[in-house]
């Protein structure tokens, strides 16, 4: 095997090498960011199920008859208060000028005694019933957010989704220059190949393609498929490795 035939079949391995090794390498690009795109949606999956169960817990038996109760005594003590502040001034109003029996202060001191009781058993009892009522009204708020956020969630999880579904397909571009290069130098090792009788030489391009030099090879690029426009604006490696090859055609 001549020389130039050696050079074109290199240049033909060379090129599907290269374009192998982009083929392999947006590959891997891709199955990172689908790796990736899914840990993401897997997190977000947890956070929803995180929210979810801890309202749940809320609603266990226990945790509901402590918040009840708590909730009581709140209603309790809020309607007790204003009772006691009325019933101190109304007990300074009631004072009875001059002197007094200790009878009277000791009937006057059990009658408010026994009306505070009155109005702190009334509102133990107004708390009790009450207090069913706000705790379901509070553990309805409750749900009503907690399925807000996982609806917040589910959007964010479908807007995610869709990002990386692009960021995907964009990595599993293989990079245009290397398969741009790899391409050219396939066609210009294959044109070698079968120029004359599997040899390429000066005389056998000038035949073939009634040109020398750069333009021969750039008409070898073109009848493998490739074009010349990509080339110039590429540049670099690509333009790098077309002159390299197009040397063998001078």
């Amino acid at each position: 095997m001549d020389p130039f035939s050696i050079a074109a079949l290199v240049a033909t391995i060379g090129g599907a090498a290269i374009q192998y090794d982009a083929a392999r390498n947006a590959q891997k690009a891709q199955e990172a960011a689908t790796r990736q795109s899914l840990e993401r949606q897997r997190k977000l999956q947890m956070e929803a199920e995180k929210k979810a169960m801890d309202t749940a817990e809320n609603y266990e038996t226990p945790k509901r008859a402590a918040e009840q109760e708590q909730i009581a005594d709140q209603i309790t003590q809020e309607l007790i208060a204003p009772v006691s502040e009325s019933q101190a001034i109304r007990a300074q109003q009631q004072t009875t000028q001059g002197n007094v029996s200790g009878d009277y202060q000791a009937a006057k001191a059990k009658s408010d005694l026994e009306t505070m009781k009155a109005a702190e058993q009334l509102a133990r009892l107004l708390g009790k019933t009450t207090s069913a009522s706000r705790l379901r009204m509070n553990e309805g708020i409750r749900l009503m957010d907690a399925g807000m956020d996982v609806d917040r969630l589910a959007n964010f999880s479908r807007g995610q989704y869709g990002a990386d579904q692009i960021a995907i397909n964009a990595a599993g571009q293989a990079d245009p220059g290397q398969m741009f290069l790899g391409s050219l130098l396939q066609g210009v090792g294959s044109a070698g190949l079968s120029s004359g009788s599997g040899s390429l030489s000066a005389s056998g391009a000038g035949l073939k393609y009634g040109a020398g030099g750069q333009q021969s090879a750039m008409l070898a690029a073109q009848e493998a498929g490739m074009g010349t426009g990509g080339l110039w604006n590429l540049g670099g490696a690509a333009r790098d490795g077309f002159n390299s090859f197009a040397k063998a055609f001078k």
